[in-house]
C-alpha cells in the first residue's frame, strides 16, 4: 500500500511555527497504535517554504530531526491586499492559490489528512490576514459569492467554491478527488462570532415542550445559516468529507491560559498526550465556553446529531446539515424526529462498510 501523505499548513505567523507539531494528530479521537509512517507536507506560510519528508513517522512536540527530502518555494506569490484597499507593493507573500493548486495535481485519493493551524473568521482560516476588494474599487463581503478572487487576497475565503474561483466546478472537483475517502480534515482557527453564540444558547434556553417548538425551529434556522456559509461547510460540502472546525461564534485556545468565566482562568500546561485532559492539558481547543456555560457539546449531540472531537472542534458534514434543515422545514413530531435520526444512522453504516472501517 502507498504511504498516505499528510498536509499540514500553518499561517503566516512566525512565533506560532511550533503549533503544527505540538498539537497535530490523525483522528478525532485517538493516536494510530502503533505509529504509522506518512508523507509529510508542510505549507509553511510564515517562511513562503514548502517541505517535504517522503517517509516519516510523525513525533508531537517538535518538527521532525530529519531532514526534509525537498525544500522549496511555495509560490503563487502576491502583493498583499491592505485593509483600506491599498497594495502593499514592497512585500510578497505566497497565496493560498499555491496550496490549491498542488492538490489538484496529487494522485487520487492520496491525502490522508489536511489540517491548517492559523486563526480564522468566519470566512475560512487566514495565512496573512489580506482583504478583497473588487475591480471597481468596493470591498467585497462574504455573499458576494460570484465576484472572482481579488488577485492581490492570499486567504481561504467560501467565495473559493463558486462562479469561476478555483474550487469551483471542474476545478473543485480536481481537488476533491486528491483526498482519501477517510481523509482527516481540521481548520484550527477560530468562528467568533457573538450572534450565532446568542442564537445556540437562547435556543437551549426555551424550555421544554410544545410551547416553545415554533421559538426552537426560529432559532434553530437562523443558526444553520452561519453554518451553511462558513468555509468549513463548504469544503464538507466539496469534498464530501467531514471538516473539523470550530462551531458558529466560538474561538479557539492554544495557550496555557484557558478563560473559564469573566474573572476566572484555568492554567494549564502541554504534556503532548492525545486526546488530552482538557482540565488540565494546554491543547489548541475550542472556548472552554462552548462546552460548558452555553451547552453547546448537548446542542450538536442532541439537536444537530454530530460529533464533537477531543477537543471541542464540531463536525461540519453534508448529511447531518441537510437533515437539520429538513428538520426545521417541518413540524416535527418526536417519531419524525427519530426517523431522521435512522436514516442518518443507516447512511453513517453504509458509508463505514464502504470505507471498511467501524462505524462510530
Amino acid at each position: 500500500m502507498a504511504t498516505k501523505t499528510v498536509v499540514f499548513v500553518q499561517g503566516g505567523k512566525k512565533a506560532e511555527a511550533q503549533f503544527p507539531w505540538m498539537f497535530f494528530h490523525l483522528d478525532p479521537f485517538k493516536d494510530p497504535d502503533p505509529p504509522e509512517a506518512v508523507k509529510l507536507v508542510l505549507f509553511d506560510y510564515s517562511t513562503g517554504r514548502r517541505k517535504t519528508w517522503n517517509k516519516i513517522v510523525l513525533k508531537r512536540g517538535k518538527e521532525p530531526d530529519a531532514k526534509p527530502d525537498d525544500d522549496a518555494t511555495i509560490g503563487n506569490e502576491t502583493n498583499p491586499r491592505q485593509r483600506d484597499g491599498t497594495v502593499d507593493m514592497d512585500t510578497t507573500v505566497a497565496s493560498v492559490l499555491a496550496l490549491y493548486d498542488w492538490v489538484k495535481k496529487q494522485p487520487r485519493a492520496s491525502i490522508r489528512s489536511l489540517q491548517v493551524f492559523s486563526h480564522a473568521t468566519s470566512q475560512g482560516p487566514i495565512l496573512h490576514n489580506t482583504w478583497e476588494y473588487g475591480p471597481d474599487g468596493t470591498q467585497l463581503g462574504i455573499l458576494d459569492v460570484e465576484q472572482d478572487r481579488d488577485f492581490f487576497d492570499t486567504d481561504f475565503r467560501p467565495r473559493d467554491f463558486f462562479g469561476n474561483n478555483p474550487l469551483a466546478d471542474a476545478e473543485g472537483e480536481k481537488f476533491a478527488a486528491a483526498f482519501a475517502p477517510d481523509a482527516f480534515i481540521k481548520l484550527w482557527g477560530c468562528f467568533a462570532l457573538e450572534t450565532p453564540r446568542r442564537l445556540m444558547r437562547e435556543y437551549m434556553q426555551i424550555p421544554r415542550g410544545a410551547a416553545g417548538d415554533a421559538q426552537r425551529k426560529a432559532h434553530l434556522e437562523d443558526y444553520l445559516f452561519w453554518i451553511q456559509d462558513s468555509f468549513a461547510m463548504l469544503m464538507a460540502n466539496k469534498l464530501d468529507l467531514a471538516v473539523w472546525a470550530s462551531a458558529p461564534g466560538y474561538g479557539s485556545e492554544p495557550n496555557t491560559t484557558v478563560p473559564i468565566s469573566r474573572k476566572r482562568k484555568l492554567q494549564v500546561k502541554y504534556r503532548g498526550k492525545f486526546p488530552p485532559d482538557l482540565r488540565k492539558d494546554r491543547w489548541w481547543r475550542v472556548s472552554w465556553f462552548f462546552r460548558n456555560q452555553d451547552q453547546g457539546a448537548k446542542f450538536y449531540k442532541d439537536v444537530l446529531k454530530t460529533r464533537i472531537d477531543a477537543t471541542d472542534f464540531v463536525e461540519y458534514r453534508k448529511a447531518w446539515f441537510e437533515a437539520a434543515q429538513f428538520a426545521v422545514s417541518q413540524q416535527l413530531t418526536p417519531y419524525i424526529t427519530r426517523q431522521l435520526a435512522a436514516k442518518l444512522w443507516e447512511e453513517i453504516q453504509e458509508r463505514a462498510a464502504t470505507m471498511n472501517v467501524r462505524a462510530p
